[in-house]
């Protein structure tokens, strides 16, 4: 059996999925119906009522769509920073797409159950990342997107050949480490792996 039904928002999801994730009005179709009806499904095929009740991770409060939206941000600051010091040349809608996609799958791997939130059966079995690229390939997303979502993850082999994956990366690794450093959690910078 699937983790997730595909389900297409409706207007309330919509409304929801623009507030917790505004940066997705600035996305042209059709990367906008990817990003809308991949994050409802997850978020709808999950035991969270709201998607602002996911967490970013076991054991820590911080909102995942907090992370991100800021996620997001330091994406497109970083990408700015890289076209204006070296001349980098970034596909700016796939960038956001990638950043706005990058952790759709947490929804999906955190059950909420009593009031706790607990590891999903899912959680166990499918690496972080590799679960939401396959519902984004089901969804029909391009190569480079499901390649940086599903090797994001910091267990995951890194192997982007994309300036955007490269973005991605230090946008997330820089956001999780405040994540988890405000939820008394330590950050990656300070974990020996």
């Amino acid at each position: 059996m699937k983790s997730y039904v595909i389900t297409r928002p409706g207007a309330a999801e919509r409304e929801e999925l623009l507030e917790a994730l505004p940066r997705i009005a600035d996305l042209p179709e059709p990367l906008r119906e990817l990003v809308d009806v991949a994050w409802t499904t997850t978020w709808k095929s999950s035991t969270h009522a709201r998607l602002a009740d996911v967490p970013f991770c076991l054991g820590s409060t911080y909102p995942l769509v907090k992370h991100v939206s800021e996620v997001a941000e330091a994406g497109i600051a970083l990408s700015a920073r890289a076209e204006a010091m070296w001349g980098l040349k970034v596909d700016m809608d796939r960038l956001l797409a990638i950043l706005l996609l990058h952790d759709v799958d947490k929804p999906l791997l955190y059950d909420r159950r009593d009031g706790e939130i607990v590891a999903s059966e899912v959680h166990g079995r499918i690496q972080h990342g590799v679960l939401g690229a396959l519902l984004l390939a089901e969804l029909g997303a391009e190569e480079s997107i499901l390649a940086a979502v599903s090797t994001h993850a910091v267990n995951a082999p890194f192997r982007g050949v994309h300036p955007e994956e490269f973005i991605l990366h230090y946008a997330d690794m820089f956001c999780a480490d405040y994540a988890l450093f405000t939820s008394g959690m330590p950050p990656f910078f300070a974990k020996r792996h």
